[in-house]
């Protein structure tokens, strides 16, 4: 009994760290997360994805809107790997929770 007990929370932890985010597993990013008071239940979440060379393409702040939306910040690069377009910030129509846009 003990075995099976011990065997269930080893998958469910398993489980629960697999869940904390829906960040894209094709991607190379950079998770940021700042608590913004005492105890962290204010924060700034924040990801920022590269591509293989360790360009930024995409930077990405969660629920950062008032109304709990993603603004999301594109890079373009043209043929020789300069900075194309300089964008503003998007506010999407929801949120992610990160996912590259």
């Amino acid at each position: 009994m003990k075995k099976i007990i011990t065997a269930f929370h080893i998958l469910f932890v398993a489980g629960l760290s697999f869940a904390q985010t829906n960040l894209s597993t094709a991607e190379n990013y950079i998770y940021t997360k700042s608590c913004l008071d005492g105890d962290c239940i204010k924060k700034s979440e924040s990801v920022q994805y590269f591509d293989g060379l360790g360009r930024p393409i995409q930077a990405v702040a969660i629920k950062a809107t008032p109304l709990g939306r993603d603004v999301v910040v594109p890079i373009e690069y043209d043929s020789k790997g300069r900075q194309a377009k300089s964008y503003l910030p998007v506010p999407q129509s929801g949120t992610a929770n990160g996912a590259i846009y």
